[in-house]
């Protein structure tokens, strides 16, 4: 939609490299070209294979915790209404006293 109220009034897109959003194609290129490289490699596969293995044989209840969070996947980023309205109630509420002192200063400079 964005795109074709720019064209509509004559602007053009600021951004040429086309969708470069959240479904960035260029990273997603460069990641798995990355990840096939070194997927492809078996010197680097059976390394990272002892590593690990040597990891948790050091550390079992620190690997054990870590494999249960990558179990459960990346946390959400989203925020409830309710979330953000309480963050922007915190934020008032800190900066409020500021601005009452600010304005206070302001009021009896004028007063003089």
């Amino acid at each position: 939609m964005a795109r074709e109220v720019l064209v509509v009034s004559g602007m053009k897109p600021t951004n040429p490299n086309g969708n470069q959003g959240e479904g960035d194609r260029v990273s997603a290129r460069h990641y798995n070209e990355a990840a096939s490289k070194f997927a492809s490699d078996d010197d680097k596969v059976d390394e990272a294979a002892r590593d690990a293995a040597t990891y948790v044989d050091a550390e079992p209840a620190d690997a054990k915790q870590a494999e249960r969070v990558a179990k459960r996947g990346p946390k959400g980023t989203r925020v409830s209404v309710d979330e953000l309205v309480d963050m922007g109630r915190s934020v008032v509420d800190r900066v409020k006293p500021l601005v009452d002192r600010a304005l206070a200063r302001v009021k009896s400079k004028l007063n003089r």
